[in-house]
């Protein structure tokens, strides 16, 4: 993989007037300048660029890049979009790496619509035998892409203190529990969350905030939210409110304020 992107040939001119050269000059350009190495070097360079905007690692560059290459030489995806194929190899490559990334923000990076991102994925999940479950709403049995996985990076984004996390965690987990909001995205259940959780700690952050982290609409944090309010007793630990680090009365009944 690393050849193809950093080695090069080149031809001497001098061959004591045998000829060889030329011949050998000729075969390097119709290699270097065939079609299907030209697409690679192009895939193999959106994937480096778009890895490095999303600050990924180079391993997860490297093994979307055996994906692509893979898929390409089996001829997996032939006719769809060379933005949808790299899309779902940089998917998949955050799943096997263990490095959660949503649906929502692959097609963030990339461009590339959701459902075309569903299908590529859909074609290479069974060409490659991958296990099943990562699909555009329902992640939660993927560990990696869980609501708990992706509050580490949403609360980084918004500044929020290590506390508000470890609760925020510990309200989905009792919300998981007893069924709340049960069927929603993890990303919807992350932002709704975190919305719930900064405003019963007086942590406030305004859901187009978290909207703007989590890719996720207003309206939909605001569902989340109202889910939980209304069953926030089930959700708020007493040893939290003794401590004087929630107050069940800082959670407004209108989820727009």
């Amino acid at each position: 993989m690393e050849g193809i992107e950093q080695l090069d040939t080149i031809i001497s001119f001098r061959d004591g007037g045998s000829g060889i050269a030329r011949e050998l000059q000729r075969a390097s350009s119709r290699s270097q300048n065939g079609r299907s190495e030209r697409g690679l070097h192009s895939a193999f360079r959106d994937i480096s660029t778009w890895c490095d905007q999303f600050s990924l690692p180079k391993t997860i560059s490297d093994i979307a890049k055996q994906l692509y290459k893979r898929a390409d030489e089996e001829k997996l995806l032939r006719g769809k979009p060379l933005e949808a194929v790299i899309a779902a190899c940089i998917f998949i490559a955050c799943r096997q790496a263990h490095v959660p990334r949503t649906f929502r923000e692959i097609c963030n990076l990339t461009h590339v619509q959701k459902k075309m991102l569903g299908q590529c994925y859909k074609a290479l999940e069974q060409a490659f035998n991958l296990s099943p479950g990562a699909s555009t709403t329902h992640t939660a049995s993927s560990p990696s892409t869980g609501p708990e996985n992706l509050l580490v990076r949403y609360c980084n984004h918004l500044d929020l203190p290590p506390n508000v996390q470890a609760i925020c965690s510990d309200i989905i987990i009792a919300a998981r529990k007893h069924g709340i909001a049960d069927g929603r995205s993890p990303v919807s259940i992350a932002g709704g969350a975190i919305y719930f959780t900064c405003h019963l700690l007086g942590k406030v952050k305004s859901v187009r905030d978290i909207s703007a982290v989590a890719g996720v609409s207003e309206g939909t944090i605001k569902l989340v939210y109202r889910l939980y309010y209304a069953e926030k007793e089930k959700l708020v630990k007493q040893e939290w409110i003794d401590e004087g680090k929630a107050k069940l009365e800082r959670l407004p009944f209108d989820s727009t304020k």
